[in-house]
């Protein structure tokens, strides 16, 4: 869900930039994607463990008003009802720390890699785009 919202508030930000920093972020969008994997590995590494996020959806039971039908017909009022509720839990998870360490290994030299190409983006669009 905080994905979701996550998402929906940069689709938002996208909506009022300029031609110019829209240009940059599509750019720039692998970057920041790897420099959060290797923020997320460099942390496993430093807990010595990893965080597995496990999503929920569980009955919740509430108050409801309005109509409902009872043996004497259609009634107003208030009355329980179950909605869903969505909760997630971090579990902690045993990783193998010499796998992390070479998948962290792989996304620095990837990070080094697009880099240099979102450099070269952002140069483009700083140049097909002048002005702000």
């Amino acid at each position: 869900m905080k994905s979701l919202l996550a998402l929906s508030a940069l689709t938002l930000l996208a909506a009022c930039a300029t031609p110019r920093e829209a240009c940059v972020a599509q750019q720039t969008r692998d970057l920041r994607v790897v420099d959060g994997l290797i923020a997320e590995e460099e942390a496993t590494l430093a807990r010595g463990y990893a965080l597995d996020r496990r999503t929920e959806l569980r009955p919740r039971l509430t108050l409801c008003t309005g109509l409902s039908r009872g043996n004497d017909g259609l009634s107003t009022g208030v009355r329980y009802c179950s909605a869903p509720e969505t909760r997630t839990r971090v579990v902690p998870q045993a990783v193998n720390l010499a796998e992390v360490q070479a998948r962290l290994d792989g996304l620095r030299a990837k990070r080094a890699e697009l880099s240099d190409r979102a450099s070269r983006g952002a140069a483009a669009c700083r140049a097909r785009y002048p002005q702000g």
